[in-house]
């Protein structure tokens, strides 16, 4: 994953971090404003299913509150799915990093991704077949029946716990 779309969504959840904690009124402490940029060339989805179709060579693919889907023939440097699912289909190519924060990530058999595969509050499901040439990341944990990084992602997009949080996507 590009640098500038790793440090976007740090940024993300470290200014989202304090304002999930509440004082004893239950109100959020403070307004928050998360902000990701991306670039001519990204392609980005917000609370829709993100397609990268098979005739498509792409930078980066990013859904918010989505899940990107990456066809047959397509071509993708980095994808990112933020409380969403990530599929990579037979005969797609991601040059990059993958990653699902809250949710799975599913490579089917042909599929070939050449970097690093993550997925935090979900798993990493590769068929037989499928190509993965980085390393394979998977943090799902169970906290009383539930997934705290799934629940924190849903905090984020929903607004739940927060007074204020909205996200802005400028292109450079």
């Amino acid at each position: 994953m590009s640098s500038s779309i790793v440090h976007s969504f740090l940024a993300v959840l470290l200014l989202a971090m304090p304002a999930l904690a509440e004082d004893r009124g239950g109100a959020a402490l403070h307004d928050s404003t998360c902000s990701i940029s991306v670039k001519k060339g990204d392609l980005v989805s917000r609370g829709v299913k993100l397609l990268v179709e098979g005739d498509q060579r792409t930078h980066d693919a990013v859904a918010l509150d989505g899940d990107v889907v990456v066809r047959a023939g397509a071509t993708v440097k980095d994808v990112v799915a933020m409380r969403g699912n990530v599929t990579v289909e037979a005969g797609a190519r991601v040059l990059g990093k993958v990653a699902a924060l809250g949710g799975d990530v599913q490579v089917a058999e042909g599929a070939i991704l050449e970097g690093e595969v993550s997925a935090l509050g979900g798993r990493v499901h590769a068929a037989p077949g499928a190509t993965l040439l980085g390393e394979k990341n998977e943090l799902s944990l169970q906290v009383n029946g539930e997934d705290p990084i799934q629940l924190f992602m849903g905090q984020l997009f929903s607004g739940k716990g927060f007074a204020h949080c909205t996200l802005r996507i400028t292109a450079d």
